[in-house]
């Protein structure tokens, strides 16, 4: 009896251990597997940064290259539809040195293209006009002038002229418009110098800032 006992046992001891030797072996396969698994992951997480900063250099390189295609352009915002009565390049070289009061040879400015930004019209709103000066000394020259007029006004309507910027650096300037109009407030002079960055003179000290909420928490600590 005690010998068919230990027989019976010796069975299921085998059994047991076939069976977490079959266990461990899956398990260490397993493991080997996580393992894997985890170094592909690595690399492909390797692999997406330098795509990602790839991206982002070519992405800055191309809103370099755009900025740089208009380096000639202004912007004039607030010109009613129409005014240039269909003739925009005969109309604004005559205009731009009337209205800022410059003085050009013949009483006009050399223009190679100009035209209203694309877009469908809308009541009550007026689409921008990009112009490409043929030198840019007369862009130069009619920036420092608005600059200088401040307030330009044309049939009743404010207009503004600025520079032809490329839309990401147009929003990164525009964060910058509640700080500015503190800046303002306070009687303090800013310059926007490119693509984004405010600078200004403040109690004897220079201040610069690329991001508009460092700049807004700045002022913040002054009040």
């Amino acid at each position: 009896k005690n010998d068919k006992k230990f027989t019976r046992l010796e069975a299921t001891l085998n059994s047991i251990t076939t069976r977490l030797e079959d266990n461990t072996k899956r398990i260490t396969e397993a493991e080997s597997r996580v393992s894997h698994t985890e170094d592909e992951v690595a690399e492909l997480r390797n692999k997406i940064a330098a795509l990602e900063k790839a991206v982002q250099s070519l992405s800055e390189k191309a809103e370099d290259a755009e900025n740089r295609s208009r380096r000639d352009n202004i912007r004039i915002v607030g010109l009613k539809e129409g005014a240039e009565d269909g003739r925009p390049v005969e109309f604004f070289q005559t205009f731009l040195p009337k209205l800022l009061g410059i003085e050009t040879k013949h009483d006009a400015v050399k223009i190679d293209r100009a035209h209203r930004t694309l877009g469908p019209l809308k009541p009550n709103r007026t689409r921008p006009v990009v112009i490409k000066l043929h030198n840019y000394t007369d862009k130069t020259k009619i920036l420092a002038a608005a600059k200088k007029k401040g307030h330009l006004t044309y049939e009743g309507s404010n207009i503004f002229i600025t520079q032809d910027l490329s839309v990401r650096v147009r929003e990164a300037r525009r964060a910058f418009n509640n700080v500015c109009g503190q800046l303002i407030q306070r009687g303090v002079r800013f310059a926007m110098r490119y693509p984004a960055n405010l600078r200004f003179n403040l109690n004897g000290s220079d201040y610069s800032f690329h991001c508009a909420q460092d700049a807004q928490t700045f002022l913040s600590r002054l009040d």
